[in-house]
């Protein structure tokens, strides 16, 4: 039975998405997202569309703009035809893209494909496994992947914390998310995410700031944020 999305970008995050003034790695968690829920494609294509007439609907208020406009139009236009009987065959490769850890192999969405090809090697602590993508601004991102049965330690959020579930389940104190679920927490937010007894799990991990570990011995794992963070 396919996992009815539940938890979702909310529709701020979604405009701001469309009109691209996300930063590179947050839009790349909702990219993620929105290949995994026909919901917010569906959202995404409404807000782009509703942008794109709001934008028609604008005047253009000099005429130094509308010459630059009718240029950009004029070199379109000019630009020649390309021909069909070139007999240039062009490959698309195949929109599936998966990783492997632990021994299996998950799908992951095509937004993540490139990165994933460039990810960095899987370091493992316990059931925990942890693989970093390459990104150019100030957050971290990673691959998660949680061993069935394992306890991520309570913990606070020194900053931002994204998490799309891309294979499996995970359940903490405030509820079960599936693939395609996409949670956000925020400093003020402490939770104790943990996989299923008989399934374990992949997510897509965004944080701009450390996690804090807040119990016992695990406090012990501050100082190691560099697997983490």
């Amino acid at each position: 039975m396919t996992h009815a999305v539940k938890f979702h970008p909310g529709l701020m995050l979604l405009e701001q998405y469309v009109e691209g003034s996300l930063s590179a790695d947050v839009a790349l968690a909702v990219s993620a997202h929105i290949d995994l829920c026909p919901h917010c494609q569906q959202q995404s294509k409404d807000i782009t569309n509703d942008q794109a007439s709001s934008l028609a609907e604008q005047q253009v208020n000099s005429r130094d703009a509308e010459q630059e406009w009718q240029q950009m139009l004029d070199f379109i236009t000019s630009q020649p035809a390309i021909s069909a009987d070139t007999g240039t065959s062009i490959k698309v490769k195949s929109q599936v893209a998966s990783v492997s850890v632990n021994g299996k192999t998950f799908e992951i969405p095509r937004a993540l494909a490139r990165l994933a090809e460039q990810r960095n090697k899987w370091l493992h602590l316990g059931g925990i496994a942890t693989a970093k993508l390459p990104t150019a601004d100030k957050q971290h991102v990673s691959l998660l992947y949680i061993d069935k049965g394992t306890e991520v330690p309570n913990h606070t959020h020194l900053g931002l914390e994204m998490t799309l579930v891309l294979a499996g389940k995970i359940v903490d104190e405030n509820g079960e998310y599936g693939v395609g679920d996409l949670l956000i927490n925020s400093p003020d937010d402490t939770h104790t995410p943990r996989t299923l007894a008989d399934e374990d799990c992949l997510c897509l991990s965004v944080l701009s700031a450390p996690l804090k570990f807040n119990k016992g011995l695990t406090r012990l794992l501050n100082p190691l944020q560099q697997f983490f963070y």
